[in-house]
């Protein structure tokens, strides 16, 4: 099933874990999950895709641990011993598989239109031609407009650091999610995830604007941060965040008392398969540290034992944490 449009990953992840608390018996009140279901149209159509998505999967048994011949031996997560499995846990495997493949369906639109795109876990550095850097994240994509009286680069999805060679004749311009970033100096990062876009600057300023019904601008400076989204408009100026916002350009992502559920999901992008977290309470528990990028599955292992969790798997491809 193709979507009728493409769904944002954070709505696709939500869906996921409805279907599997529901199809597992973990729901003994599902008028949450219709309250949800009718909040948005996209709720709707993301939960009828995992719906037929898992009817076509046909009947498949997944069981944790199961070995596979890679070629380098998948991190084995500690089980819950002298306890069998939830039950529930092969029908969120299963769900987060269908998750999966809806992404991949959804992406196709994206490769068409953009001219470099990065891979899952992947990070890329392309030299422009008038002497500026861009950094591409894990999972992003861009599309170039340079012509002799501007420079646009249009941020399809996830996120980017640029360092800007200066060019008072051609103004350096990124879109992203209908708001535009204006170089006034010289590096910033832009990340677009879904709906939401958020600017971090660490080296002089630059300019955002969000066409809103009040259309506003404002400068962030050297150190600052701002976002904006449909919903919201353009938010107010930070300071001391720009830091943690370019930590994944040394390698590592840096979080503080967040929500586990979060930080999974932060990880799970430089992930080639899928990470999640089942059970209200277990997303919900607050996380503080810094994790490498190159190694998500061991900061899966360092939360589940830091925090007292379960976890299951199948091979390194599908990974849950419970409680």
């Amino acid at each position: 099933m193709v979507a009728d449009s493409p769904i944002p990953k954070e709505i696709a992840d939500e869906a996921a874990r409805w279907f599997a608390d529901r199809d597992s018996g973990l729901l003994d009140d599902e008028s949450p999950l219709h309250a949800w279901l009718d909040a948005d149209p996209r709720h709707a159509q993301a939960f009828a895709e995992m719906e037929v998505i898992w009817s076509d999967l046909g009947d498949v048994t997944l069981l944790p641990a199961i070995p596979t011949p890679l070629a380098t031996p998948p991190i084995a997560l500690p089980m819950a011993r002298g306890r069998p499995l939830r039950r529930w846990a092969p029908m969120a495997l299963a769900a987060s598989l269908a998750l999966a493949i809806v992404g991949q369906v959804n992406d196709w639109p994206t490769r068409w239109q953009a001219d470099a795109m990065t891979e899952t876990g992947e990070q890329r550095t392309i030299a422009m031609p008038d002497g500026s850097h861009i950094l591409l994240n894990t999972d992003s994509a861009v599309a170039f407009d340079y012509a002799p009286g501007h420079r646009t680069i249009r941020l399809l999805k996830g996120e980017v650091a640029f360092t800007v060679a200066p060019d008072r004749k051609r103004p350096f311009v990124v879109e992203a999610n209908e708001g535009t970033t204006t170089a006034l100096g010289t590096r910033f990062l832009v990340r677009a995830i879904d709906d939401s876009t958020r600017i971090s600057v660490t080296e002089h300023s630059v300019r955002v604007a969000f066409p809103t019904q009040q259309s506003r601008t404002v400068d962030v400076d050297a150190g600052q941060s701002v976002g904006y989204a449909r919903d919201t408009g353009l938010g107010a100026v930070e300071t001391g965040k720009a830091v943690d916002a370019d930590a994944w350009t040394q390698g590592v992502l840096t979080f503080e008392n967040r929500p586990l559920s979060e930080v999974v999901a932060e990880l799970g992008r430089y992930h080639k398969g899928f990470l999640g977290v089942i059970g209200a309470e277990a997303r919900t528990r607050r996380v503080s540290g810094v994790f490498n990028i190159h190694d998500p599955l061991g900061a899966i292992v360092k939360l589940q034992t830091s925090l007292g969790l379960k976890s299951a798997r199948l091979t390194d491809r599908l990974v849950l944490i419970y409680d």
